[in-house]
């Protein structure tokens, strides 16, 4: 694997642990390694159950917001979207059962990480959220609205309000919540009580509930287009985007240009 991503199976258990510190932001690095590891899950016989986790403070900080800025790269910003609807595609379609160990901020990205998973262990510190309309920006909506019911995703959008994990766990989200240091034995449990079904059976069962799904929508592929609504279509070359990203990374309250406000009046 690579810098940021570690891949090991023992006794048909695999753990995926995510490790860049200090926070575990999303780059390119780990979306490519994450889309590898569960895409190749899809072809192996060997593998009955999958735990996601990760080192450091938090599980995920969600997306590296630096990563674009900083990168020489002149088609850098061209593979950003392709690779992160690729990394959730791998997740989402992956036949095998994952269990998602979060601690911590689990934030953005992370967050719908930790959603695409079947199971989900969570640390009594975890805190959920999708902060991205505090940095002027279309995130995760579909996402949220997929895992809890529509008013209560609708309010911690818009207002980018964290869920602990016991809130989350009262939705059915989070399957359990214990001491942060008793995190990654809560998910082995689960993880060797699916290992022990047939594995054939437990693959049939859950490529019928993708598919059960995609009869209705596939989620990633609304989640993109959605996402490319919201910020190219709607929000567009909006100056305000910048300020409220540089403005969250300054620690400071946002100024904004009203003139961008007027295209609203006639905008549908």
């Amino acid at each position: 694997m690579g810098e940021f991503v570690k891949f090991e199976v023992k006794d048909h258990i695999g753990v995926v642990t995510i490790d860049r510190p200090p926070v575990n932001a999303v780059c390119e690095s780990i979306r490519l390694d994450l889309r590898e590891i569960f895409e190749s899950l899809n072809t192996r016989t060997d593998v009955y159950c999958v735990i996601l986790r990760a080192e450091n403070r938090c599980f995920s900080a969600g997306h590296d917001l630096k990563e674009a800025g900083q990168s020489k790269d002149p088609e850098f910003r061209s593979r950003v979207n392709p690779t992160i609807d690729a990394s959730f595609h791998a997740l989402y379609r992956c036949r095998v059962p994952v269990v998602a160990a979060v601690h911590g901020h689990v934030i953005g990205m992370g967050f719908a990480y930790a959603s695409l998973c079947d199971v989900v262990v969570a640390a009594e510190d975890a805190l959920f959220n999708f902060p991205e309309i505090t940095v002027g920006t279309v995130g995760g909506p579909v996402w949220l609205k997929r895992i809890v019911p529509d008013k209560v995703a609708r309010y911690h959008f818009y207002t980018a309000t964290p869920f602990t994990a016991e809130e989350l766990k009262h939705w059915g989200v989070v399957h359990e919540v214990v001491p942060k240091e008793q995190l990654f034995d809560a998910a082995m449990a689960v993880a060797k009580k699916i290992a022990k079904q047939y594995p054939p059976a437990v693959w049939a069962s859950k490529i019928t509930m993708i598919e059960s799904e995609l009869e209705q929508f596939d989620v990633v592929e609304l989640q993109s287009r959605m996402r490319a609504r919201g910020n190219d279509e709607l929000l567009g070359p909006d100056p305000n985007r910048g300020e409220c990203a540089r403005a969250k990374l300054e620690k400071r309250e946002p100024v904004f240009d009203m003139a961008p406000f007027k295209r609203w009046e006639t905008l549908k």
